[in-house]
């Protein structure tokens, strides 16, 4: 396209007045400068601000607030991560009116530490137990209007009686919304609670990942056509089910070196070999060191019990973190390899995973719990601390908050995350590719000679794992415009 020229046409547009050349300045000026200034105030304003920000898309309608006066309650001792997170929102949502915490005190793992150095919560907190009696007064502000469970696993049957006392105690102009965070679609102990309150069309269902939405959605219409009157009439599948994401806003997090070897993978969670596949992943992790103990950064294996550092390698030996609670046995040749990190509280816990080059969901390989019914907090913690997940596409179908390449690193389930993790390391996969599988009477084939097994493989290859911390703030962002526009329509009964 030919560049634009002032004095295009006669030989006397040279001469024009200087004032069209001033005015031209001026008129520049006046369009380039708001454009600056929004671009610096975009990278000024803290990510969590910028959310704020950007809610404003979602609230054009100018829908009002229908409750203002919220509690939070739970008897349960933990998941105060989720419900605080909930906590943030609902502070930079909210327009006008109160949030009252009705929890156990005092948090475990020093978490009041995180609600003070991050603000997710600014008011004060009553005892759990208050809250039967408190729902009974509608005197002050016509009382709660919005009450939010934080795990109504547990929470409903502790309280499910006296909310719905209250709520029928109420006339009609002073009813309550009840909001249940649930965790896990397959705990159905409380389930038979669901049909007194979606008769009253007072409760909403909210997850902690979409995968789980999407099961109790399914669950409240196969219910809806149940040939049981008492589930059939309960009008179920008019439940609203939203999940919100407990992604909190963690500073101070450093920015690794994108050239360096991957040396240090974490598995995040309880040391259980009921819910990771810990004994599958230390058996492949022990065959590769025995098979070249020098890509990992060991020396061969010796007369020792263990796989000794190679401490000539100019190269990071590779380790294997294990942070969470329990006990596990390992393999006496991997104990040099493997550091366990237990009951860290929560400062701690975030400086270890700060320092990880990726995580490894280790999901049992023959369960599909993960996937469809239940949400792992390993997968918010890292995406919350800044570690790339090493994820098969059926995590990332069902943890959607993670489906982005920006974040995440895709392994073709043909690989084990060992392999995945070997061929990250080293920048190269030929071995992989190279190998044949099962034995058979018919022509070998190596893996590689499969099109989209080769593309697959390639892709992560030459896709690295290394992740930048602005794609990750970017991607949290994004997450939490998501949460706002959750809790947006929750305060309108929308």
């Amino acid at each position: 396209m030919e560049d634009y020229k002032i004095y295009s046409g006669t030989s006397m547009a040279r001469f024009a007045p200087r004032r069209r050349v001033v005015m031209g300045i001026i008129a520049g000026l006046i369009l380039f400068l708001p454009i600056w200034r929004f671009e610096v105030l975009q990278e000024t304003i803290p990510p969590s601000i910028q959310a704020s920000v950007d809610r404003f898309n979602f609230m054009k309608n100018k829908s009002p607030q229908i409750r203002n006066n919220i509690a939070i309650a739970s008897s349960f001792g933990f998941h105060f991560d989720v419900y605080l997170a909930v906590a943030w929102t609902l502070q930079r949502v909210m327009r006008q009116g109160s949030v009252q915490l009705y929890t156990p005190t005092p948090y475990y793992f020093d978490f009041q530490t995180i609600i003070d150095k991050y603000d997710l919560y600014r008011g004060s907190v009553k005892d759990y137990e208050d809250l039967s009696k408190d729902i009974m007064d509608n005197s002050v502000n016509g009382g709660f209007d919005l009450v939010i469970l934080g795990t109504c696993e547990i929470d409903m049957r502790n309280w499910n009686n006296d909310l719905l006392k209250a709520w029928d105690a109420r006339d009609a102009q002073h009813k309550f919304q009840l909001v249940c965070i649930v965790h896990n679609a397959l705990d159905d102990g409380w389930h038979g609670y669901i049909s007194e309150w979606s008769r009253r069309n007072a409760i909403r269902v909210l997850t902690i990942s979409e995968h789980v939405a999407r099961s109790f959605r399914s669950k409240f219409q196969n219910n809806a056509r149940s040939a049981d009157p008492a589930l059939k009439l309960a009008a179920l599948e008019y439940i609203p089910v939203d999940f919100h994401i407990p992604i909190l806003d963690l500073q101070h997090f450093p920015e690794l070196s994108p050239t360096r070897m991957l040396s240090n993978a974490v598995i995040q969670g309880s040391f259980d070999s009921n819910r990771r596949d810990y004994t599958r992943i230390f058996s492949e992790l022990n065959a590769s060191l025995h098979a070249n103990p020098e890509v990992w950064g060991y020396l061969p294996f010796g007369n020792g019990p263990s796989f000794i550092q190679n401490k000539r390698s100019n190269d990071p030996a590779f380790k294997l973190h294990l942070v969470g609670s329990g006990w596990i046995t390992v393999p006496d040749e991997l104990k040099n390899l493997i550091v366990f990190h237990t009951n860290l509280n929560y400062t701690d816990f975030y400086e270890v995973m700060g320092g990880m080059d990726i995580c490894i969901p280790a999901f049992l390989s023959e369960d599909d719990i993960n996937f469809k019914y239940q949400a792992s907090s390993s997968i918010a913690m890292c995406m919350e601390s800044n570690v790339p997940i090493l994820a098969l596409e059926q995590l990332r179908n069902a943890y959607t908050h993670v489906d982005d390449d920006r974040i995440t690193i895709t392994r073709p389930a043909i690989m084990s995350e060992i392999e995945a993790v070997k061929a990250l390391r080293t920048g190269d996969a030929t071995e992989f590719l190279a190998e044949t599988g099962p034995i058979s009477n018919f022509a070998a084939l190596s893996l590689g000679s499969h099109p989209k097994v080769l593309h697959a493989v390639k892709k992560l290859v030459k896709g690295g794992w290394v992740r930048s911390k602005r794609n990750f703030e970017i991607c949290k962002r994004e997450t939490w415009k998501r949460n706002e526009e959750v809790i947006y329509r929750l305060l309108r009964d929308l």
